[in-house]
């Protein structure tokens, strides 16, 4: 008899390469980076010809909440002119920001839709630094696709499933999904240039709604940003950005994006992940208010021998 053990790692949430763009999609603090108004979709195909490989389609938007400015004029006044009340000093200037999502993502014989709505709040801290907190609130709802997911009978492969497998018979016990609260909290330190945030998501949320199985048991997830824009040039900016990982039962997940942009229309760069995929990033500012932008990637470990890469796409437009 031979004994064969293998160590399995998984990712709980979509992997995005161009989170430069939305980092809102990683912790909703970071709608402070950004006071345009816009709304964003994410496409991503991942393992493309693996074979029922994860898909992700993700829409973002946000807003920064400004207060109206009212106009006071006296009609009685033989000369009409409007003017805009002065207003007092405060030591404290907050900004206020709204967002939401919707993602729907699909891997395997598995699938959910997720539906969240997003606030931020900033204040500055002295000429260049802000902070802000944000947090996230919505549902998810997991889904079990049996047709995609087949189980062999126990006894005789031969013969219909008729039950036996703890597993797969503990999907269909459920209905085939349930519906779960999702969360997350952030933070967030930046200036013009430099942008630090740290976010948890998801886990540890109970679920009140209905019983769920182990698969749809969503874990801690805790992520680190850390990017700086260098300005090499006139029209040319480098811009990394780290991103850290975590899940609470799986390995550390280490992420580098280096984009260049040049004459504030046109970038492109590369990607890395540590031990998993490489790949370039590209995309232009089509108009004032339209940006577009694609990204491939390869993987760089043993799975490259039954993938051909995956593919991104990103649609914005501002307001």
């Amino acid at each position: 008899m031979v004994l064969l053990c293998w160590a399995m790692n998984a990712q709980q949430l979509p992997q995005y390469k161009q989170i430069n763009h939305c980092p809102a999609l990683y912790n909703p603090a970071a709608m402070s980076w950004d006071k345009q108004a816009s709304v964003s979709m994410v496409g991503r195909w991942q393992f493309f010809g693996f074979g029922y490989e994860p898909r992700t389609v993700a829409f973002v938007g946000q807003t920064m909440l400004k207060k109206k400015v009212r106009t006071v004029f006296n009609p009685g006044s033989r000369i009409q002119r409007d003017f805009t009340p002065e207003e007092k000093k405060r030591n404290l200037i907050w900004q206020h920001y709204a967002g939401g999502q919707v993602i729907s993502d699909n891997y395997g014989a598995f699938k959910y839709l997720e539906v969240n709505a997003n606030y931020a709040c900033a204040v500055p801290l002295g000429s260049q630094w802000k902070a802000s907190g944000g947090i996230r609130i919505g549902l998810r709802n997991n889904a079990f696709n049996t047709n995609q997911g087949v189980v062999l009978n126990v006894s005789d492969q031969q013969l219909p499933y008729v039950g036996g497998d703890e597993v797969y018979d503990e999907y269909l016990s459920k209905n085939y999904g349930t519906l779960s609260p999702s969360a997350a909290l952030g933070l967030s330190l930046s200036t013009k240039k430099l942008n630090l945030s740290t976010a948890l998501s998801h886990g540890g949320i109970p679920n009140a709604f209905k019983q769920q199985t182990s698969f749809f048991d969503a874990q801690w997830h805790w992520n680190t940003m850390v990017g700086y824009t260098f300005t090499v040039a006139s029209g040319l900016d480098i811009r990394p950005l780290l991103v850290v990982k975590k899940m609470s039962v799986a390995p550390l997940s280490v992420e580098l994006n280096a984009i260049a942009t040049i004459n504030y229309i046109f970038w492109g760069g590369l990607t890395y992940q540590h031990n998993a995929s490489a790949g370039i990033i590209a995309g232009m500012e089509v108009s004032d208010n339209l940006k577009i932008g694609y990204a491939f990637d390869f993987s760089t470990n043993a799975l490259n021998r039954f993938s051909n890469g995956g593919h991104e796409i990103y649609l914005s437009y501002g307001f």
